[in-house]
């Protein structure tokens, strides 16, 4: 039986300001719903034969490792920390899961055919092995780890370090949990934004988030401390207290000129006091000054145009804020009889070598453990594994270090069996495109129909899974420009397609641009353009589709009757010729 819906005394938008900056640095966009099929001949598959491996010596092979795993709705879990901590640990999770859709509906939708990777270290070198080789320095400073892609996100929590170690050799509590909030708030707002906001307003905003404190009865946000008058891990006053502030601009620089705790938590204390200090005053000017932002670097003059202050003087009022706290917390309290839901059933079981040399693979190669990676990959391929989804995760791999041969057959192997992984599939393609492209079978160096489906079969079924990606339909356009037949309206509607999923991918939108005109859709090539200069990044990107929307209207427009009996400028391409050849 459905449990009745959890109302809460207090149904204020404790969120909303933070979600409003969000949206104003971000423009956020819905996901887009499942694509249309496209109907398209399928080449008989060839019978795959994957690379093989000599193995004359078992002692090559390391001992197996002993992982538990549970997968759960957008993650699976990895953990080498007891049934009972990781039972905990996945309970917690469900509980702020439920929290997050009861304050923020649809802030943690979840649409995608590659679950997360969350894994959960204990002692030992558990958390040591994961840390990117660029932050190795960093060992005692952080418990918590998050690495992404345009694919997928994965975070590693250390729950075995006691303390961390602060810049000023000082020490503050390892709190586990909340390393994990920080970490999955950040997974979260990056795929909300589509992209990596500003380092200063992301660090900032999830220290916020990070804050929540939840339990079946109530949710407490934006709090300062543990509510009784001590402190709690991560308090931005009790961190700067005692230490000399930066200046904004280089609190705003991007890369940050400095990172650590200090930076995070004055970023925290930044935006704690705009969105929920002081009375609220600065929260209008501070969505504003995002906005500005996203187009134009933070400068004074923009910064006192929205605040009414300067950088000095916001400097100052920072530093009241730390040692005089005033902000409005929010707390939910549920209503009598009524409370979170429990955790639904999960099963917690022994990982497979397959999934454990998986996901630590991959999430050992976002680090940049090259030879790790490919270890721990190979090892559970190498003693008879065939999973699909290792496969695609060797194929990949294989990609990654240039070896094409091998990770062809890797991918198509995963291909064949089906595997949902779009990158597979676009890294497969990629591959057959550089073979049809080198050996082009029809006139003028073009491609015949059969290599066309060839090299589109693996974005066709790419573009059916989530989450979408704009290299796919950047690839799917680069096989129609080389095609000997133009697409049809219902092919070339999957370009249009990726300029629709993707509206503020100006490459992509140039692509697409530029195929439309090429291919004789002069209405589409027109709109496009236009699009682009709306969209364009930089004055030289919106001369370039300026340019391109002059020509496509040149070439729309009738010729007038006395140009038409004058002699023809050889330098000038005839009516309905492309103007796009002589474009920069």
């Amino acid at each position: 039986m459905r449990s009745p819906p959890l109302h809460f005394v207090k149904k204020a938008p404790v969120w909303a300001a933070g979600v409003l900056a969000m949206a104003a640095v971000a423009r956020l966009t819905a996901q887009p719903a499942a694509p249309a099929a496209v109907s398209t001949a399928v080449a008989e598959q060839p019978i795959i034969e994957l690379p093989k491996f000599e193995v004359t010596d078992s002692r090559v092979l390391p001992a197996p490792e002993k992982w538990r795993y549970a997968a759960i709705p957008g993650f699976e879990v990895l953990s080498s920390i007891s049934v009972r901590a990781t039972t905990r640990f996945v309970k917690d999770f469900f509980l702020l899961q439920a929290a997050i859709n009861e304050i923020m509906p649809g802030f943690r939708r979840s649409d995608v055919a590659v679950p997360s990777s969350l894994i959960l270290a204990g002692g030992g070198k558990g958390f040591d092995r994961f840390l990117p080789t660029q932050r190795e320095e960093e060992r005692y400073r952080t418990n918590s780890l998050f690495f992404d892609d345009p694919e997928r996100g994965a975070i590693v929590v250390d729950f075995a370090l006691g303390e961390l170690q602060l810049e000023d050799n000082t020490t503050e509590e390892a709190d586990p949990y909340r390393g994990f909030y920080k970490e999955y708030f950040r997974y979260l707002i990056r795929k909300q934004m589509n992209g990596k906001p500003p380092p200063w307003f992301e660090e900032g905003l999830v220290q916020l988030f990070a804050s929540i404190d939840v339990t079946k009865k109530w949710i407490n946000f934006a709090q300062v401390g543990d509510g009784f008058g001590g402190p709690r891990t991560g308090d931005f006053n009790r961190l700067l207290s005692q230490r000399a502030l930066m200046s904004f601009p280089e609190l705003f620089a991007d890369p940050p000129v400095q990172t650590g705790t200090f930076w995070s938590a004055q970023s925290y204390a930044f935006v704690h006091m705009c969105l929920y200090g002081r009375g609220q005053k600065y929260q209008k000017g501070f969505i504003t000054f995002l906005s500005r932002t996203g187009s134009e670097a933070p400068n004074e003059r923009i910064f006192k145009e929205c605040f009414g202050k300067d950088y000095k003087q916001m400097n100052l009022e920072l530093r009241g804020y730390l040692d005089f706290t005033d902000y409005k917390s929010m707390q939910y309290t549920a209503k009598k009889g009524q409370a979170l839901p429990d955790a639904p059933p999960f099963t917690l079981r022994d990982a497979t070598e397959a999934e454990s040399g998986r996901i630590v693979g991959e999430v050992l190669r976002m680090g940049g453990h090259t030879a790790a990676a490919r270890q721990a990959l190979i090892t559970p391929y190498m003693r008879g594994e065939r999973e699909a989804p290792l496969l695609a995760a060797l194929g990949l791999a294989e990609r990654i270090d240039g070896k094409d041969d091998r990770a062809r057959k890797f991918l198509e192997a995963a291909a064949k069996a089906g595997v949902e992984r779009p990158r597979a599939y676009l890294e497969l393609a990629r591959l057959r495109f550089d073979a049809v492209r080198a050996n082009p079978a029809a006139p003028d160096e073009k491609l015949s129909a059969a290599q066309v489906v060839r090299a589109l079969e693996p974005l066709l079924i790419a573009r059916q899974q989530r989450p979408p990606m704009a290299a796919v339909y950047g690839l799917i356009t680069d096989v129609w420009a080389r095609a000997s037949t133009p697409p049809t309206v219902e092919q070339f509607a999957v370009v249009i397609e990726g300029v629709q999923t993707f509206p503020r991918n100006a490459p992509l939108v140039m692509q697409a641009a530029m195929l439309a005109s090429l291919k004789q859709f002069p209405k589409e090539a027109l709109a496009l353009a236009k699009h682009g200069q709306k969209i364009a990044r930089d004055r030289a990107e919106r001369s370039r589709f300026e340019l391109m929307a002059n020509a496509f209207e040149r070439d729309a427009a009738p010729v007038p009757a006395a140009a038409a009996s004058a002699a023809p400028d050889p330098a000038e391409p005839k009516q309905g010729e492309s103007y796009l050849p002589k474009l920069p």
